[in-house]
């Protein structure tokens, strides 16, 4: 596709009638590079569209949730322990500028079949729809190096697991701590400083609580999943929330290096403290949160380890929350990791049991509990050692319990297997 001549809104400035000559570059002898090359439709540096690069991302995975004692003692009448599904899969556009614009979205391709859930008294297969899963537009502020402005629909950036792309992060899953918060991508705004030696980030990012939702049942104010999404109810004033973030990373060498960071989210709505005056409940599902991580990367490890206190709950009668996660991913081979990860929170009817993408869909525990204890253990294998992100297998296996009042009302294992590409 390089060699095509591209019309002159494309070139920027180009004179009708002549023809556009591409930079070209050496053909990349890493095969990844070689992917991610092909995958470039467009690129010059002297138009004013510089670059533009498809980019895909894809994971199917399964699962087997396995209670203890009789296997199937809490398993749902008609439902199964197994499940599998197309957890991700995306085609999206990269658009670079020389005013030092990018455009980027991912697309979710529809119709096909995500995860199993337990409806009307069996099993059913659901399939995915079509729709924006991110599409935002970041302008660099070229009077401040390092500063830049985000607008659109994006991630939220709060806890560990959450400043981590899904492309890298070392689970099949987030985690507990994280998953409980519930932060799909979101439509906001985010003004993000990063220092140039990369040190040091601060961003603060306001998010509407209107936010887009996998599904769209007739009782939901989820106008985004109707695509409708601009008639929704923004409500800035009381329907909203707010992040502010940052990182400092220091002790850096060429073995490694310490990070500290912190993230506050408070959300504006009015559907807490036992008022729900029709607010709607898209936000974090707590009225306040803190975050606080600290990670330590020395040769072949890296260690995360991060608490989160959570202030009242929207769905458990305004109780708190405290959590942590303890993260250590061991590099056994230049292929090979090894991944353990911990999380334990405690607050009366404030722990989501339902953060698992699969417990609560097939068991009878209930989605929020008293206390949670999960230990994960993970094997990557990766396809490539220098880019570890381009396509991997995982194998999981998690044990969680968790208490409601003084009894047990869940514990068992769950096996997961991944497939996990991005390009």
């Amino acid at each position: 596709m390089k060699g095509i001549l591209l019309p002159l809104v494309l070139a920027g400035g180009a004179v009708a009638g002549e023809p556009i000559t591409l930079n070209t570059k050496p053909a990349p002898t890493d095969w990844v590079e070689a992917v991610k090359q092909a995958l470039v439709v467009y690129e010059n540096k002297d138009t004013f569209i510089t670059k533009v690069a498809l980019t895909t991302r894809q994971q199917w995975q399964m699962a087997s949730v396995q209670p203890n004692s009789n296997n199937r003692a809490h398993i749902k009448e008609g439902g199964t322990s197994y499940n599998d599904e197309f957890r991700r899969n995306w085609l999206g556009v990269n658009v670079y500028t020389r005013s030092n614009t990018q455009f980027h979205t991912y697309v979710r391709l529809g119709g096909l079949p995500v995860r199993d859930t337990y409806v009307g008294g069996r099993t059913k297969k659901n399939y995915s729809y079509t729709g924006f899963y991110d599409i935002w537009l970041k302008q660099q502020i070229t009077a401040v190096k390092g500063l830049s402005v985000r607008a659109g629909k994006f991630a939220p950036s709060f806890t560990t697991d959450f400043r981590m792309s899904n492309a890298s992060m070392p689970c099949v899953e987030r985690s507990y701590v994280a998953n409980q918060f519930g932060l799909d991508t979101n439509w906001g705004v985010e003004l993000n400083y990063t220092a140039p030696d990369k040190k040091d980030i601060l961003y603060m990012q306001v998010m509407a609580n209107d936010r887009a939702s996998s599904t769209c049942a007739p009782n939901h104010r989820d106008h985004y999943g109707r695509g409708d999404g601009f008639k929704g109810e923004f409500g800035w004033e009381d329907e909203c929330f707010i992040i502010f973030g940052g990182t400092h990373k220091f002790n850096v060498t060429e073995n490694g290096y310490h990070a500290i960071s912190g993230e506050y989210m408070h959300d504006f709505s009015d559907a807490y403290h036992g008022k729900k005056h029709g607010a709607n409940s898209y936000g974090f599902g707590f009225k306040d949160a803190l975050s606080l991580g600290y990670e330590i990367k020395y040769n072949k490890l890296t260690f995360n380890a991060n608490a989160v206190a959570a202030f009242e709950q929207q769905n458990g009668n305004g109780t708190n929350n405290v959590g942590i996660q303890l993260q250590p991913v061991y590099a056994v081979h230049p292929n090979v990791d090894l991944v353990f990860r911990y999380n334990g929170m405690t607050g009366r009817g404030a722990c989501k049991l339902s953060a698992d993408r699969y417990i609560c869909t097939q068991t009878t525990a209930p989605s929020w509990v008293d206390s949670i204890h999960a230990f994960y253990f993970g094997v990557n294998l990766y396809a490539s050692e220098k880019h570890k992100d381009a396509a991997r297998l995982m194998f999981g296996a998690e044990y969680t319990t968790a208490r409601k009042g003084d009894e047990d009302c869940y514990n068992g294992w769950e096996y997961t297997a991944a497939v996990r590409c991005n390009f």
